[in-house]
Protein backbone atom coordinates (compact mmCIF):
# COMPACT_ATOMS: atom_id res chain seq x y z
CA UNK A 1 0.00 0.00 0.00
CA UNK A 2 2.86 2.38 0.74
CA UNK A 3 3.88 2.34 -2.94
CA UNK A 4 0.58 1.54 -4.60
CA UNK A 5 -1.24 4.69 -3.43
CA UNK A 6 1.32 7.19 -4.79
CA UNK A 7 1.77 5.29 -8.04
CA UNK A 8 -1.95 5.33 -8.79
CA UNK A 9 -2.65 8.83 -7.44
CA UNK A 10 0.23 10.49 -9.30
CA UNK A 11 -0.59 8.68 -12.55
CA UNK A 12 -4.25 9.68 -12.36
CA UNK A 13 -3.38 13.24 -11.32
CA UNK A 14 -0.99 13.61 -14.25
CA UNK A 15 -3.50 12.19 -16.72
CA UNK A 16 -6.32 14.43 -15.51
CA UNK A 17 -4.54 17.73 -14.77
CA UNK A 18 -1.19 17.38 -16.51
CA UNK A 19 1.89 18.42 -14.55
CA UNK A 20 -0.04 20.34 -11.81
CA UNK A 21 -1.76 17.07 -10.95
CA UNK A 22 1.50 15.46 -9.80
CA UNK A 23 1.84 17.26 -6.43
CA UNK A 24 -1.86 16.88 -5.80
CA UNK A 25 -1.53 13.16 -6.50
CA UNK A 26 1.22 12.97 -3.88
CA UNK A 27 -0.99 14.83 -1.40
CA UNK A 28 -3.88 12.42 -1.99
CA UNK A 29 -1.48 9.48 -1.67
CA UNK A 30 -0.20 10.87 1.64
CA UNK A 31 -3.72 11.16 3.02
CA UNK A 32 -4.66 7.65 1.88
CA UNK A 33 -1.40 6.14 3.16
CA UNK A 34 -1.76 7.81 6.57
CA UNK A 35 -5.38 6.73 6.98
CA UNK A 36 -4.91 3.13 5.82
CA UNK A 37 -1.64 2.75 7.74
CA UNK A 38 -3.23 3.95 10.97
CA UNK A 39 -6.18 1.66 10.37
CA UNK A 40 -3.96 -1.38 9.75
CA UNK A 41 -1.71 -0.74 12.76
CA UNK A 42 -4.50 -0.11 15.24
CA UNK A 43 -4.58 -2.49 18.17
CA UNK A 44 -7.21 -3.26 20.78
CA UNK A 45 -4.55 -3.15 23.54
CA UNK A 46 -5.78 -6.42 24.98
CA UNK A 47 -3.20 -8.76 26.51
CA UNK A 48 -4.39 -11.70 24.41
CA UNK A 49 -4.43 -9.73 21.15
CA UNK A 50 -1.59 -10.05 18.68
CA UNK A 51 -0.59 -6.66 17.31
CA UNK A 52 0.63 -7.01 13.76
CA UNK A 53 2.97 -4.16 12.86
CA UNK A 54 2.46 -3.41 9.16
CA UNK A 55 5.71 -1.99 7.81
CA UNK A 56 7.50 -1.39 4.55
CA UNK A 57 11.31 -1.50 4.82
CA UNK A 58 10.90 -1.51 8.62
CA UNK A 59 8.99 1.79 8.58
CA UNK A 60 5.32 1.72 9.69
CA UNK A 61 3.05 2.27 6.70
CA UNK A 62 1.46 5.49 7.97
CA UNK A 63 4.84 7.23 8.21
CA UNK A 64 5.43 6.80 4.48
CA UNK A 65 2.86 9.57 4.06
CA UNK A 66 5.48 12.04 5.32
CA UNK A 67 7.70 11.12 2.38
CA UNK A 68 4.80 11.65 -0.05
CA UNK A 69 4.15 15.08 1.51
CA UNK A 70 7.83 15.94 1.06
CA UNK A 71 7.63 14.94 -2.61
CA UNK A 72 4.48 17.06 -3.03
CA UNK A 73 6.21 20.06 -1.47
CA UNK A 74 9.26 19.58 -3.67
CA UNK A 75 7.09 19.35 -6.78
CA UNK A 76 5.13 22.47 -5.79
CA UNK A 77 8.38 24.41 -5.27
CA UNK A 78 9.77 23.21 -8.61
CA UNK A 79 6.51 24.12 -10.31
CA UNK A 80 6.51 27.60 -8.76
CA UNK A 81 10.13 28.19 -9.80
CA UNK A 82 9.56 26.77 -13.27
CA UNK A 83 12.38 24.25 -12.90
CA UNK A 84 10.39 21.04 -12.97
CA UNK A 85 11.96 18.34 -15.11
CA UNK A 86 9.16 17.39 -17.48
CA UNK A 87 7.40 20.75 -17.41
CA UNK A 88 9.74 22.30 -20.00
Amino acid sequence: MALVFPAIAVAVGYQVLGYPGVPFGFILAAIATWYVGRLMNRSSDGPDEYHNEHTFFSIPVQYWSLLWLFFALAQLINMALGTAGWQQ
